[in-house]
């Protein structure tokens, strides 16, 4: 209410969004997490940028935030944690042709050449060259945006 009992919700019509910096949680040492910006590349034909709305932690984030590493993989410089994830999708690119924005999406975590013959033949699972969401050098998705 403004003075006099007057209602307010004119001014709440005209305010306009403001455009927030994606940020993210970034692994810098062991225990030490911080939130710092996370700059996103510009959408290509075949991207799409993702609104996040929740974020797995499984043991391999455990892992790399009690000593650093898991298996072979060490984090060397900041890394953005976060494997599994689900959002909205926000933008896609002009090629992109089986979402829109506004679809709800659960998020795989390993990221294929799709070039590859296991790619090709539908077993992207067994990539040779696969990456996954926060496995160096890959950042993860524990993001506003992906």
């Amino acid at each position: 209410m403004g003075k006099g009992g007057q209602k307010i919700y004119g001014l709440a019509k005209k305010a306009k969004p403001v455009q927030q910096e994606n940020m993210a949680a970034y692994l810098v040492d062991v225990n030490t997490i911080k939130i710092l910006p996370f700059k996103l590349p510009s959408i290509g034909p075949n991207d799409v940028r993702i609104r996040i709305k929740a974020v797995g932690i499984c043991g391999s984030d455990v892992h790399y935030l009690k000593t650093m590493k898991c298996a072979d993989f060490e984090v060397k410089e900041p890394m953005v944690i976060g494997h599994e994830c689900a959002g909205i999708v926000d933008k896609v690119g002009s090629e992109v042709n089986h979402l829109v924005p506004g679809d709800r999406v659960a998020v795989e975590p390993g990221i294929s050449c799709s070039r590859c013959q296991q790619c090709k033949g539908g077993q992207y699972n067994l990539c040779p060259d696969m990456k996954f969401f926060a496995t160096p050098p890959v950042h993860g998705s524990l993001a506003n945006q992906v």
